[in-house]
């Protein structure tokens, strides 16, 4: 009888214990470091909030999150390279509104499209692109600048990160609406753009506000406007937004976590979770602010329809800007 009741007994427990272990665990995942990709150079803003990123998500989970950089292309190299990559969760992309908007249109031959190709794991950051003046610049607020624009149209111009970036296309969209008609110079990187900006070199600049807010601060730099529709915790609350001269001039810039197509729902879920928990913490909310970055958590499928408008909107955006690479 003892016998048959340990027979009984042992598939129960078994059952038992199989339920109470971790989503992670029942399919044995992570058994090595889990690496996400970063399609810029080490240093920048996006790299930088992927490790903070990162980091505190390792502390949450108890799992190693590595950072690996893959530049070139406008981000379209690590995209293709993680899309391509096996769909066990050990590979993930931090894709940005370049890689899963604005390149689909400036990039004929693009090797993965930015919705098939990968599993949303979450949206995790917002970053602030602002507009910029020298010192000298006869202007303070946005409202101003347009007027100063439109009076002497052929007299001033303006840099960028680079052709076909979120700040090159929101500086294209402001001209657009308003019929000005500034001149886009584009540089390799904000770094440069910084420097010429600072040195009178250029009169205005489109870029993240993280480095140029000891400029702003010292008064070597002016603060006209912001392009994001939403308002940030980072940026000054005089500060004149786009959307308040004509919305349909916002943009949205965000970083988010993608997994290749087909990885495991449960994978991913559990990715997720991660994610939203992470950022969730009050000292990393604080260090992305610090660098011009507000988080702002989107589930897989929130962020999914975010995809879907976002690339109709970047399309308008490169027809207007007549972007050529």
């Amino acid at each position: 009888m003892m016998r048959y009741l340990r027979t009984l007994f042992t598939p129960c427990a078994l059952v038992s214990l199989a339920c109470s272990m971790p989503a992670w665990a029942q399919a044995d995942f992570p058994t090595k470091a889990i690496t996400i990709v970063v399609p810029y150079a080490a240093g920048g803003a996006s790299d930088v909030a992927t490790r903070l990123i990162a980091e505190q998500m390792s502390k949450e989970s108890g799992y190693t999150f590595i950072v690996e950089n893959k530049p070139g292309a406008g981000g379209s190299l690590a995209a293709n390279y993680v899309a391509r990559a096996k769909p066990d969760g050990y590979t993930l992309l931090l894709g940005t509104s370049n890689t899963h908007g604005i390149n689909s249109y400036i990039y004929p031959n693009l090797s993965y499209d930015p919705i098939t190709s990968f599993e949303p794991v979450g949206m995790m950051v917002e970053t602030v692109v602002v507009l910029l003046g020298g010192a000298n610049f006869p202007a303070d607020n946005l409202e101003q600048t347009i007027e100063e624009l439109a009076k002497q149209p052929d007299h001033y111009s303006y840099a960028s990160p680079g052709v076909g970036s979120v700040h090159h296309l929101a500086m294209s969209l402001l001209n657009t609406t308003q019929r000005l008609d500034v001149m886009h110079v584009p540089y390799r990187g904000a770094g440069p753009a910084m420097v010429d900006l600072v040195a009178g070199t250029v009169p205005l600049m489109v870029g993240g506000i993280a480095p140029a807010r000891s400029y702003i601060e010292s008064g070597q730099v002016k603060l006209l406007g912001v392009a994001n529709n939403r308002h940030f915790n980072s940026v000054p609350g005089t500060a004149q937004y786009f959307s308040e001269i004509a919305p349909e001039t916002a943009v949205s810039s965000w970083l988010g976590l993608f997994a290749p197509a087909q990885t495991p729902e449960a994978i991913v879920d559990d990715l997720t979770k991660s994610v939203d928990k992470a950022l969730q913490s009050a000292s990393l909310q604080r260090a992305l602010e610090e660098h011009g970055l507000q988080a702002q958590y989107q589930s897989p499928t929130d962020f999914k329809q975010t995809l879907t408008a976002d690339m109709e909107f970047w399309r308008k955006a490169v027809e207007s800007a007549d972007v050529e690479m």
